[in-house]
């Protein structure tokens, strides 16, 4: 595989912009903001966030992503529409040229299809980069992540029992969806 640091910095798709994001005290801050605005329903599905409480922190997690595409363990985009942050997507996880995407988007982004044509864009240009499988982790009952897999052609690969926790559901199963470039 290529390295990360060759892999496209800005993807663009006919509504959004796909971007890395630098680890800057400015970002930090208005990444701090959707986050706070956007806890309570984060929360649920993405404990991560109860961590980043400060700019601080939000720097130091910023510089975590920025740092993996150095050491080739994955790449994380912030999703833009007309400017302003809506949700991130990422690949991580990297393994005999296969991938996992984890997503999240603001509570108020839900609904309009955003995050398909994210993945879909992100898929593709994975694709063009040598990678052959992509894999979603998804924690048994998020019904919008299942749904998401399902309208951009994952099929469900295996059923991990009681192998994930998330705060609405507690300890759940994680469903594991698979999808591989056609040829």
């Amino acid at each position: 595989m290529k390295n990360l640091t060759e892999f496209p910095q800005t993807i663009k798709t006919p509504r959004l912009v796909l971007r890395v994001v630098a680890p800057t005290k400015e970002n930090a801050t208005k990444l701090l903001s959707i986050i706070d605005q956007n806890r309570d329903y984060f929360m649920d599905w993405q404990a991560h966030f109860g961590e980043l409480k400060t700019v601080e922190d939000v720097v130091a997690y910023l510089n975590k992503r920025a740092n993996q595409i150095k050491t080739n363990q994955g790449v994380c985009f912030y999703i833009y529409l007309n400017d302003n942050i809506i949700g991130r997507i990422r690949f991580f996880n990297i393994q005999d040229n296969g991938c996992e995407i984890g997503y999240w988007l603001i509570k108020s982004a839900n609904g309009h299809g955003y995050m398909s044509e994210a993945l879909s864009a992100l898929e593709t240009e994975l694709f063009k980069f040598g990678f052959n499988k992509i894999t979603l982790d998804i924690d048994n009952g998020n019904i919008h992540s299942e749904n998401l897999a399902k309208r951009n052609g994952y099929t469900l690969d295996k059923r991990l029992p009681m192998a994930s926790w998330a705060k609405c559901v507690g300890k759940c199963d994680s469903l594991i969806y698979i999808k591989r470039e056609s040829r």
